[in-house]
């Protein structure tokens, strides 16, 4: 039992970070395809860069947003399973605070 629930917080772990990369990645190929293409519009040339780097970001998009699907499907089966409230400081859960009475 402990070893399953020390299997499922590493699985977590990891699809964490690598949501985290994956987002940090996106953002940095949407500015760099804002970039590319405000200064092929300023120059007025006839490169092609910056369909890639969009083509780029569309598909980052779309691994993101499968990543943080699983993160939170395996979040919500990981406080189920435990039988206990999820921490109210994860970014999953709002506060108790938050919630309406």
């Amino acid at each position: 039992m402990e070893q399953q629930q020390c299997g499922a917080r590493s699985g977590l772990r990891r699809i964490d970070r690598i949501t985290r990369r994956v987002g940090i990645a996106l953002c940095w190929s949407h500015a760099t395809a804002i970039a590319l293409t405000a200064a092929e519009a300023i120059l007025r040339t006839a490169t092609g860069w910056w369909v890639i780097s969009w083509a780029l970001t569309a598909a980052l998009l779309v691994v993101w947003a499968l990543l943080r699907a699983a993160q939170k499907g395996l979040f919500g089966r990981a406080a189920s399973s435990e039988g206990k409230q999820p921490d109210p400081c994860s970014p999953e859960e709002p506060p108790h605070y938050d919630r309406a009475a």
